[in-house]
């Protein structure tokens, strides 16, 4: 593990993909399920490549679907990770649509966490990240927020007993 820590670029991804007829449901619009999967797999990607570990998906947080995505409009997935804690990173995920002849439109956005975990499944430490640009920093300093909340929604539920989580 790289005790100093990465840079929010050195795990960024770019990807895309494009909205065929079997990814949509009855309005010719693509699934939001898919659409998940498609972001789950965006930001795995970012966590392996930051932790240099297996990873697996703790949350999802703060999924907003802000435009339809009909058939045949091509998807740019942005990921990076915004923050890592002790085994945990948090990744945030903005997908845009393109069309011909259309603007660039952000179809959704969302939060995810992820855990990197050794060979026996537990925990593992991993590097800090290191923000460099305002934007990174921004995002950095957000992602603590978030993270304070859902712990603090978390402590409050399990003190309403365990069938409330």
């Amino acid at each position: 593990m790289d005790a100093k820590g990465k840079t929010v670029q050195f795990s960024r991804i770019e990807t895309h993909d494009i909205v065929h007829p079997s990814d949509a449901n009855a309005y010719g619009n693509l699934f939001g399920g898919h659409l998940v999967a498609l972001m789950d797999k965006a930001a795995c990607m970012v966590a392996y490549r930051h932790s240099e570990a297996k990873v697996v998906t703790v949350s999802v947080d703060g999924i907003y679907f802000q435009h339809p995505a009909p058939v045949g409009t091509m998807l740019t997935l942005l990921a990076s990770v915004n923050r890592a804690f002790h085994s945990s990173m948090e990744i945030g995920i903005k997908v845009i649509g393109w069309r011909p002849n259309e603007p660039d439109v952000e179809i959704c956005k969302a939060y995810m966490t992820f855990v990197a975990i050794d060979e026996d499944s537990k925990p593992m430490a991993i590097p800090p990240v290191i923000p460099e640009t305002e934007e990174d920093k921004r995002r950095y300093n957000n992602a603590m927020i978030r993270r304070e909340a859902r712990l603090a929604l978390r402590d409050k539920l399990v003190e309403k007993g365990p069938s409330s989580l």
